[in-house]
């Protein structure tokens, strides 16, 4: 049901909600300005909450906003996309070929899912690639912002499905410059998940939550008018709670002497309601009754030929029936649709709960048999096949399996309530061959909204009905999912128990024997048990040589170069580079086929002691072909995973923008996974990048979420990341005492002797950074010869030996000892070369820099920092390019103050951030703020904030004066 639309002229004024409808006023300027605005409207049903929505759609079309309007519905809430369809389809078909070319053509394929008339496909993604249409949706809702401001207003979210949720949160996340997004919801009645989506958006400030509470007896009085006496008012008042709907439908009741006075009938108010509309509906005919309930089984809107089919109704009955049925008002009609719509959620509630059994059942099982006459899709009629069939109905279990696979890459959750739907109609004592695939399919959809706790339950049920009946190999598959969900959940023990189960059922030469021994391997060395790790890893190395098996070989070198790579050993290393290679040799050699998906486990594996071992390039080329493959086999953690890798990799060979856009992928698919501790991992890595990229407000929201999503989340082997990343960004802005404790403590949950010595270098090395800037010179020596340690057992990481020569140097320097901190610095940039990390080379370049200017070799100095400045610009690295402005300016007045002529004169404008930059070329441009902000996509106070920090730096106090000494500079300069 739209809210837009609905709105009409027989309205009457809109009574109270004052405070409400100034905070939504508010909101649309902000928005008109160019802005976003996020606002949710909750409270009771009945309370006036889709009231309030309807008025502000007709105020936002009075200020020439474009009103985009859904509303889920609660008897329909599993159909995917129902209230995005609803909300959007209008807008796209109203889009002009023209207009539609400014998508991308994956966006538009993305969108031809949902809306066939655009003569698009998509290829099919994995179910956590569901992303890919959330960012065609915000894509659509910038062009339309582009023309106009845009209200995209959502009813009932309480109600709505899954799928349409996950866009709402994509939105909520991603806020488009020129959009308000208005939802209403009832306080008590809204789900855990639908929760969470707006508690994390109101924690991160994307929100503004407004609860409507009752109207007041003056209220009442105008609500009502002289349709209830004078003294009656306040007892009705109480009655009701203040409830707007509940106070009109008790008037109304009482206007026509349909029930009783309040005193006599007690205190439940949606009880009296019901009794009112009772004796409303008796007072019809039975065809036109039959007709009324037939609607309420067959959706909202309703089309009126399917509720006539429901209702049996003859020719002779329905015109009439019609007519009664519109004349009764408990529905009505919308301009721009033809369908029917009840007066309110709750009276078709009502309506249906009226309905009895038997009849209510025979009702959905004629709306899906019509369904079917028509064609319609299985989807579209598994909610109905859901409610009607009986056990054993082959053609329902056939059509509701077909819908949850339909239905499971673009919306999971209504995959598995098909899925339950049909394992609920097979024959009791069938445990066979579909029971069991309906079975894990069900386990696959719980787990890729990670519904993990669910899928456990699925999975642990299965591995005893199907004992006697699967194949082992299907029990030992069972058992290796049942354990990966133990794992996932933070049960490492348990895993290896379970993995340890299937490989008792299993060919001890198989690959999957291999696998399993594999991920045992994996739990034994995340349970502290290394060198159990080891043994079975190499065991299975040998093993696999024997057979000349490359399926099996890849499996064991590639776990072995993973588990030798978390090993502060020189000989292990070197063992685990040789087994790297030979892995990346094998899987060179292997088809497609032969690597999807039973050899997925190993690619991660070689993923990881990619990265470690510093091969970035190997990294980057190898994730493609992964990602491809997992995109192919469905494996969504899979691929989190990779691209999170592929995303470092990239970020350390520095590309720091290729990574942003890597590892946002990484973010949203960890999000529609569910899975807490992934999602704080690469939001981790994405404040990394964000850092790197100078843009440190950003990167610091980012730590901080992903700091607080990691301490909600179970610990995971990999949950000192996002302390660590968010420490380093700190130190980066210039906090250095946070950041430093934020690394020390690993963020409250142990020191930093838990962590894997041979990822800690970066993190390592801006703690060097935090203790030499804050004066604790002995502590930076300390960390340093840590470093050092680490460097001198893994020689073969060049980047690591960089880091703890850079480290040094920093030391060295403090300490006076210019010379020898040139030495190391020199040699730390040899390292960084040699490894392929060109940002970190230009950073150890400005430290260079440093000592050069230190000991007054200036010109060497002036060429140290344009080197890096000249990387930095390359690799869009604006944190170091700003770092290289910054010591330039230095130099330069240091240079001036003994020889104003040996240097060129440095612009001020050189000292400015890129962004700062960008709005100063705009002033003078004469742009005014909101036209800055829309076309760099920020908000206009994000301006505002800019100008006022310009025009502090560069003493001016207007933006004439801006614009004149920019204009000025430019004039200099050419």
């Amino acid at each position: 049901m739209v809210p837009g639309p609905r709105s009409n002229g027989n309205r009457q004024p809109m009574v109270g909600r004052v405070r409400e409808r100034r905070i939504l006023g508010d909101a649309m300027a902000l928005v008109e300005a160019g802005g976003t605005a996020a606002v949710s409207l909750a409270g009771e049903p009945g309370i006036g909450k889709t009231r309030l929505l309807q008025e502000a759609c007709d105020e936002a079309r009075e200020l020439g906003f474009r009103v985009l309007a859904g509303r889920a519905t609660e008897l329909e809430n599993e159909i995917a996309y129902a209230m995005i369809s609803e909300a959007f389809e209008d807008a796209v078909r109203s889009l002009s070929e023209r207009k539609l070319l400014d998508l991308i053509p994956a966006e538009l394929a993305e969108l031809g899912r949902l809306f066939p008339f655009l003569g698009r496909s998509a290829a099919a993604a994995t179910a956590a690639e569901r992303w890919h249409f959330h960012r065609s949706v915000r894509s659509v809702l910038q062009l339309l912002a582009g023309h106009a401001p845009v209200l995209l207003a959502l009813d009932d979210l309480h109600w709505t499905d899954h799928a349409s949720l996950e866009v709402v949160a994509h939105l909520l996340r991603r806020a488009v410059p020129g959009c308000l997004l208005v939802l209403t919801h009832r306080t008590a009645q809204l789900p855990a998940g639908h929760a969470g989506v707006l508690g994390r958006a109101f924690q991160d400030g994307a929100l503004s939550a407004v609860e409507l509470g009752p109207l007041s007896l003056p209220e009442t009085a105008d609500l009502l008018g002289d349709v209830v006496r004078a003294y009656r008012l306040p007892d009705l008042h109480e009655e009701c709670g203040g409830n707007p709907f509940y106070l009109q439908e008790m008037a109304r009741a009482r206007t026509n002497a349909a029930i009783p006075d309040p005193a006599t009938s007690g205190h439940q108010v949606p009880a009296l309601v019901q009794a009112a509309l009772r004796l409303e509906i008796e007072a019809m005919s039975p065809p036109a009754q039959r007709l009324l309930h037939a609607a309420a089984v067959a959706g909202e809107p309703f089309d009126i030929d399917l509720a006539l089919g429901i209702g049996a109704l003859t020719s002779s009955e329905t015109i009439s029936a019609i007519d009664e049925l519109v004349a009764t008002r408990l529905v009505q009609g919308v301009e721009s649709s033809a369908g029917l719509y009840f007066r309110h959620p709750l009276i078709r509630r009502a309506v249906y709960e009226q309905i009895g059994y038997g009849w209510r059942r025979a009702a959905h099982g004629r709306a899906a048999t019509i369904l079917a006459e028509r064609g319609a899709d299985p989807s579209i009629r598994a909610h109905h096949l859901e409610h009607s069939s009986a056990v054993g109905d082959e053609k329902a279990i056939s059509a509701l399996a077909e819908a949850g696979r339909s239905a499971a890459r673009r919306a999971p959750l209504t995959a598995a309530r098909w899925f339950r739907a049909a394992l609920r109609l097979l024959p009791a004592g069938q445990s066979d061959a579909r029971g069991l695939d309906l079975t894990i399919a069900l386990a696959d959809a719980l787990t890729s909204v990670g519904r993990l706790r669910e899928s456990r339950e699925v999975l642990g049920r299965a591995v005893v009905d199907f004992a006697e009946q699967a194949p082992d190999a299907d029990r030992a598959r069972m058992l290796a999912m049942l354990a990966a969900t133990e794992q996932g959940l933070g049960n490492p023990a348990e895993g290896r128990r379970l993995l340890n189960a299937a490989l008792d059922l299993v060919d001890p030469g198989s690959v999957e024997a291999a696998s399993y021994r594999l991920e045992s391997a994996k739990s034994n060395m995340f349970c502290g048990d290394w060198e159990e790790a080891v043994n079975i890893a190499t065991a299975l190395m040998e093993t696999a040589r024997g057979h000349s098996d490359r399926r099996l070989s890849l499996l064991a070198t590639a776990a072995n170069a993973f588990i030798a790579s978390t090993q502060l050993d020189t000989l292990r290393l070197r063992f685990g580079v040789e087994c790297l290679e030979e892995s990346a040799r094998t899987l060179n050699t292997l088809t497609d086929s032969e690597i999807a998906p039973g050899l997925l486990n190993g690619y991660n594996d070689v993923m990881l002691a990619a990265v470690v071992f510093e091969r970035w390039s190997m990294a980057v080329d190898h994730a493609d072909r992964g990602i491809r493959l997992c995109r192919a086999t469905g494996h969504d953690q899979h691929m989190a995973d990779l691209l999170h890798l592929q995303a470092v990799a990239q970020l350390m060979r520095g590309y720091p923008e290729p990574a942003l856009g890597i590892v946002e992928q990484a973010v949203e698919t960890a999000l529609l996974l569910d899975n807490p501790p992934l999602t704080a991992i690469t939001e981790a890595t994405r404040c990394w990048v964000l850092s790197l990229l100078g843009r440190t407000e950003e990167a610091l929201a980012v730590g901080a979420r992903a700091v607080r999503i990691a301490a909600e989340a179970p610990r995971d082997k990999y949950s000192h990341h996002p302390p660590l990343a968010y420490g380093a960004a700190l130190i980066e802005a210039g906090e250095y005492a946070r950041g430093r404790e934020l690394i020390v403590t690993r963020g409250g949950y142990g020191n930093l002797g838990d962590v894997n010595p041979t990822t800690m270098s970066p993190w390592m090395r801006a703690l060097v950074d935090a203790e030499v800037e804050l004066g604790d010179i002995a502590a930076a020596d300390r960390i340093a010869r840590q470093m050092q340690v680490v460097a001198d057992a893994a020689p073969m990481m060049a980047e690591r030996v960089g880091d703890a020569l850079y480290a040094r140097a920093r030391v060295e320097l403090a300490r006076g000892r210019a010379q020898r901190a040139e030495e190391l610095i020199r040699e730390s940039v040899l390292q960084y070369d040699r490894s392929d990390t060109a940002v970190y080379a230009a950073r150890a370049r400005l430290l260079l820099g440093e000592v050069l200017t230190e000991r007054g070799e200036t010109e060497a100095a002036a060429s140290e920092f344009a080197l890096a400045l000249e990387v930095a610009i390359e690799r869009h690295a604006a944190g170091t390019a700003t770092r290289a402005r910054a010591a330039r300016a230095r130099l330069d007045d240091t240079v001036s103050a003994s020889d104003p002529h040996h240097l060129p004169a440095v612009s001020v404008f050189d000292r400015l951030t890129d962004r700062q930059r960008e709005i100063v070329g705009r002033v003078a441009r004469g742009m005014t703020n909101r036209q800055i902000a829309a076309e760099l996509f920020v908000s206009e106070k994000t301006v505002e904030a800019h100008l006022s920090r310009l025009f502090a730096k560069l003493n001016v106090s207007s933006r004439t004066a801006l614009a004149a000494l920019a204009v000025a500079d430019s004039v200099r300069r050419t």
